[in-house]
Formats: C-alpha cells, sequence, structure tokens
C-alpha cells in the first residue's frame, strides 16, 4: 500500500465533503430543523434549540447555513444541538 500526496487527499476529501452537504441539506433532520424554526415563529417565539442523534458534522453543517441565511447558531458544547435564533 502506498501513501497518497496530502493534496490528493485534500482533494478527496473536499469532493466527498461537498457531496456529505449536499445530501445534508437535502435530509428529513434538515427539513424537520426548518419546520421547528417555522413552528417557532409561528408562536411569536424568536429562538429554537435543534438535536441531532449522532452526527456532530451534520450539525456544524446546518449551522453554517443557517448563519449564511442570517441566523445567530451556537453549536451546545456536545456538538449535537444547536442553539438557533433570528
Amino acid at each position: 500500500m502506498k501513501l497518497q500526496p496530502a493534496a490528493e487527499m485534500k482533494k478527496v476529501t473536499i469532493s466527498n465533503f461537498d457531496k456529505l452537504k449536499a445530501d445534508a441539506l437535502q435530509s428529513d433532520d434538515f427539513k424537520n430543523l426548518i419546520k421547528g424554526i417555522e413552528n417557532q415563529a409561528e408562536k411569536g417565539l424568536c429562538e429554537y434549540t435543534y438535536y441531532h442523534k449522532t452526527n456532530k458534522q451534520i450539525v456544524a453543517i446546518f449551522q453554517q447555513t443557517l448563519r449564511e441565511n442570517g441566523y445567530i447558531a451556537n453549536q451546545h458544547l456536545s456538538g449535537l444541538g444547536l442553539t438557533i435564533k433570528w
């Protein structure tokens, strides 16, 4: 087995991360997060707490996407939750 150059591994990482991000943003988990925000807004509230069962990387993707869309999204210490404000 031959060790691949770091630059090659970086390309693989970026490619796979882009696929993971696209899948995450099409997932039922992301749809549930959106519904949770909408439900809280309909109640007159400006905050929602979201928890993911297992994947810190998915939570980080959601956090980045929320911030890009003007939300304040802070990850919990566990890495599996977000406090979202608007």
